[in-house]
């Protein structure tokens, strides 16, 4: 399946105007669309490749209908509260992410797509260039036979800051906040990925785990402009911790019912305004970690 967004016709002027950001210009919009499948699928893989000044794309499906085409406001702020999603399909948090490999563990592991379910896609673009740039994504979407399926993947939104908007991060402040999300159930952490905005230096992800309170680090980041995806299974390696680089462990991630995933994001303000929890890359903030686990309950923190 691919899903594009974007122009339709290079050579319609109007068309392409629908999609075209000013130098200078910022928004999180969403695009509503419908899936092109007539029955149930699942996948397993999936890559997305967007246009220069993609900071995110976060694609929801709902079940109740909403109207094809054309940037609007989002039914869900990106918190996952909206009581109508179904689930989330694939997303980006720049303009390429490749695709992912399958383990022989997670052979029968997928997600599905019911048919024709209506979605929208939250897109966050900036244009901090002098010349216009094209709001544009394509989703690719590979399937996978449904008699293989045996076990469904599940989404981590650990969202933190949230009381940015109501206290700003002061100019100035150098300061390491943390987020905690409680693990309910066995099972494993299949990937992980940070998000922060421009004043973010360093993301930080880790386990403690229940009983001993041994705090296992497991994942690292420190450029916003290239946030890192990582995946924990049988048969990749993903490069080591460093003092200036993306790393994280290596193998099969299991968690157990009460341990606690953590996070946190050293944050350094160095403008003259304060930094609120919005989709601003220079005036706004975040701390997100994204994700996909299973077996365990779903996680949604949304944390102040």
């Amino acid at each position: 399946m691919q899903i594009h967004i974007g122009p339709k016709d290079y050579k319609d002027a109007a068309d392409v105007a629908r999609f075209i950001m000013k130098p200078g210009e910022e928004s999180s919009e969403c695009w509503t669309f419908h899936t092109p499948n007539t029955a149930d699928v699942w996948y397993q893989t999936y890559e997305l490749s967007g246009r220069a000044g993609t900071h995110h794309v976060i694609n929801t499906m709902y079940n109740t209908e909403l109207p094809d085409g054309g940037f609007g406001p989002c039914a869900d702020p990106g918190t996952g509260t909206n009581g109508n999603i179904i689930d989330n399909l694939p997303g980006a948090s720049k303009a390429w992410m490749p695709r992912g490999r399958v383990a022989p563990e997670n052979a029968d592991l997928g997600r599905k797509i019911p048919p024709g379910v209506a979605a929208q896609a939250d897109m966050h673009y900036y244009n901090f260039t002098d010349k216009d740039i094209v709001r544009e994504v394509w989703m690719n979407i590979f399937y996978v036979d449904k008699e293989k399926v045996k076990r469904q993947a599940d989404q981590i939104r650990a969202m933190g800051g949230i009381s940015w908007s109501v206290v700003p991060i002061p100019p100035g402040a150098m300061e390491t906040y943390k987020y905690e999300c409680p693990v309910s159930g066995d099972g494993q952490i299949l990937s992980l990925l940070g998000h922060y905005h421009a004043h973010g230096k360093k993301f930080t992800a880790s386990i403690r785990r229940a009983g001993t309170g041994m705090v296992e680090k497991v994942f690292e980041m420190y450029d916003f402009m290239d946030p890192a995806q990582f995946q924990y299974d049988s048969i990749g390696m993903n490069p080591p911790f460093s003092m200036n680089a993306a790393g994280a462990v290596s193998g099969k991630l299991e968690v157990k019912n009460g341990d606690v995933i953590m996070w946190d994001c050293f944050i350094v303000n160095d403008s003259n305004v304060g930094l609120t929890y919005t989709n601003e890359v220079k005036t706004g903030e975040m701390c997100n970690l994204w994700g996909s686990s299973y077996g365990i309950q779903p996680l949604n923190c949304v944390l102040p």
